[in-house]
């Protein structure tokens, strides 16, 4: 009898390319899946551990009158400055290996189990990984996309989409590729597909 063991999938790929989506697709699939970004705002939270290196590290002018982490200030700052980015990374990127390396072990019963992670290959989180998903789209429409959906003006899109590591360095390390220029059916029918292969893969001798 064919023994199943337990897939670690790590979803990850360029900015507005659809990664939240490919996950809420995953999870109507029955795959649980580790959002990143959703974990990482807890490291902001006032009082925690994290928040004090943050607030040392970056000063009082990310501080809202509550004292609270104003991510968009804090955003705002790290978008313009690769060493703040990189500062804030080293802080925030150790506090969400933890929680992705809490929540596979929660559900190590499972046959496939994925986590959402933008920042994956920046953090160096390969290893945590046996397949990687980079979902990509064209610079244009992601940049429309960002316009339409997150209210950014197209310098503010731009640069985002520029600060990002090269989207040939992604696909590069990928395992997996989904192309998310179309429409929502063609990327459901990448994923099927996709999923279809890694549940025969799953099966070991």
């Amino acid at each position: 009898m064919s023994k199943v063991r337990n897939m670690k999938l790590g979803i990850t790929g360029t900015i507005a390319a659809g990664k939240t989506t490919v996950s809420i697709l995953l999870k109507q699939r029955g795959i649980p899946v580790f959002n990143s970004d959703q974990y990482a705002k807890m490291a902001y939270i006032k009082g925690s551990d994290t928040y004090h290196v943050i607030v040392r590290e970056f000063g009082n002018e990310i501080l809202d009158e509550n004292q609270e982490i104003d991510l968009k200030k804090l955003a705002d700052l790290i978008f313009s400055d690769e060493d703040k980015r990189k500062q804030i990374n080293a802080i925030v990127h150790p506090f969400v290996k933890e929680g992705i390396l809490k929540f596979f072990s929660n559900h190590a019963d499972l046959p496939i189990v994925a986590a959402e992670v933008p920042l994956l290959f920046e953090a160096g989180f390969e290893d945590l990984f046996d397949e990687i998903v980079v979902v990509t789209c064209d610079e244009k429409v992601a940049i429309d996309r960002m316009m339409e959906y997150r209210n950014y003006t197209y310098q503010e899109a731009y640069q985002r989409y520029h600060s990002q590591l090269d989207e040939k360095i992604q696909i590069s390390k990928a395992d997996r590729v989904l192309y998310n220029n179309l429409d929502l059916e063609s990327l459901m029918h990448q994923i099927n597909a996709m999923l279809k292969e890694l549940k025969g893969e799953r099966h070991g001798d």
